[in-house]
């Protein structure tokens, strides 16, 4: 079909429209970048640049291109995690290159999936988020009394956040009722001593505080940075930052409150990790990691798939601590496991990656260590504090590292397996008409293109 301005403007509506959906759903700029020009260069616009902001998408067809120039852009309104959506706009951006549907067709797609309910009902996500609770407390080593409050503590913060959210209060005021009320439980129990001899009150904490960050886009905000997306990057961490700031504020008027009333607001100290306990921590990993998933509306077999890359991560870093490994090494060992195990399995799975990885490494959230630093700094004691936000923000940046050079890794990994097996690889992706190749996104999409392949037409700018 011959391009003209009307078909051209139509091409980037479509494609921004589904790099809206990918970018609100806490997708890297890369991955949003490569979909949204492997759409465009699959409607014959191979010429288009893209540049990718926090909360906007800019696409440009520049003179030279029949119906060009024309220059569009596209908000984006509000970002959460939502894994089935993730997997549609993937599995439609697939569709698009390889099959070439009506522009009439997609459109009525991108309404339904843009309208489209959540998968499950809200409180399937908050059964699910108190069972990640329950599965980090028993990670970190606590008891049966003190797994059951972290799960009840944190339905708790859930259904008050869900009010909050409703009346638009911003996320750092959420997350800071969301800390207040994980450490004000805690100590409040402590102190009407309702709580046995021998338990670790701040284990529920937390487990608390670990799913209060684990719905940040830490992953992503790595991504864009490795990948030269700086100033996306710069935006996502100073989110970031700002709910971290949200949770130090709320432990910090709950530590206060248990200090004048006597209660011990001490981290327990780190536990060490015998080899009996392997099994039982594999099995919080597993059961976390699925959680995760389905807390964030991820079918069944995602979640499936999130649960096996959640053991495989907690049984890799477990290992690697016992072989005397740091916390920072460890992490970034386990998450580089998962990440290059989603990408090697995803398209078998037909599930995305980003799916898999995200879900997978919050286990290895470092809650405990943000909880340390935290109580320090509220308690006075600056330079442990401050040396514990430190470690944890070590950890965050190994467990995004890790799970973003796995999937670089997986291309080559697999190709090697294909020669062992005696087997050529055949090439990855899907050739347009002038025979160079579509790149999918390696994170968000289920398909990747090969070591060497030639990349689309179109150019990313970074921004």
């Amino acid at each position: 079909m011959a391009l003209t301005e009307e078909r051209v403007r139509r091409v980037l509506d479509v494609a921004l429209r589904l790099g809206e959906t990918l970018l609100a759903r806490q997708a890297g700029s890369a991955d949003v970048a490569d979909s949204v020009l492997a759409v465009a260069a699959a409607y014959g616009v191979p010429e288009a640049q893209v540049n990718i902001t926090a909360d906007a998408i800019t696409l440009s067809v520049p003179r030279g291109v029949p119906g060009a120039p024309v220059t569009a852009m596209w908000l984006v309104t509000s970002r959460s995690p939502d894994y089935t959506r993730l997997y549609e706009a993937t599995r439609l951006a697939q569709r698009i290159v390889v099959e070439k549907p009506s522009l009439d067709e997609v459109e009525s797609q991108l309404v339904e999936l843009s309208k489209g309910g959540h998968r499950y009902p809200r409180w399937v996500s908050t059964v699910s988020l108190a069972v990640m609770a329950a599965s980090m407390s028993l990670l970190l080593g606590a008891g049966a009394l003190v797994v059951v409050l972290a799960g009840l503590t944190t339905a708790l913060i859930d259904r008050v956040g869900r009010v909050l959210n409703n009346h638009r209060v911003p996320l750092l005021f959420q997350q800071v009722v969301g800390a207040a009320l994980a450490t004000g439980v805690t100590v409040g129990l402590d102190a009407a001593g309702r709580l046995p001899a021998g338990q670790a009150p701040s284990l529920v904490v937390a487990a608390s505080i670990a799913v209060l960050l684990s719905g940040l886009a830490t992953v992503g905000t790595v991504q864009d940075a490795i990948t030269g997306y700086l100033l996306t990057a710069t935006s996502r961490g100073v989110e970031i930052l700002l709910s971290s700031i949200g949770v130090l504020v709320g432990v910090t008027i709950a530590v206060r409150f248990g200090v004048l009333a006597g209660v011990d607001v001490r981290v327990t100290p780190d536990l060490s990790v015998p080899l009996l306990s392997l099994p039982t921590r594999v099995i919080a990993g597993t059961l976390g990691a699925a959680a995760a998933a389905v807390a964030n509306y991820a079918p069944l077999r995602a979640a499936l798939a999130a649960g096996a890359a959640g053991a495989a991560g907690s049984l890799l870093y477990l290992v690697a601590s016992m072989f005397g490994a740091s916390t920072v090494a460890a992490s970034f060992v386990a998450a580089l496991g998962i990440g290059l195990a989603g990408a090697l399995c995803a398209r078998s799975l037909r599930v995305p990656p980003l799916v898999i990885v995200m879900a997978g490494i919050f286990p290895l959230v470092p809650g405990l260590s943000l909880y340390r630093g935290f109580v320090d700094l509220s308690t006075g004691q600056y330079t442990p504090g401050l040396a514990s936000l430190v470690t944890a923000s070590g950890i965050a940046l190994a467990l995004g590292g890790g799970v973003v050079l796995g999937p670089l890794l997986a291309p080559t990994l697999r190709r090697e397996l294909g020669h062992l097996r005696g087997r050529r690889t055949a090439a990855r992706g899907h050739r347009w008409r002038h025979g160079h190749v579509h790149r999918l996104p390696a994170l968000a999409g289920v398909e990747t293109s090969p070591a060497g392949a030639e990349p689309s037409t179109g150019q990313a700018v970074q921004g």
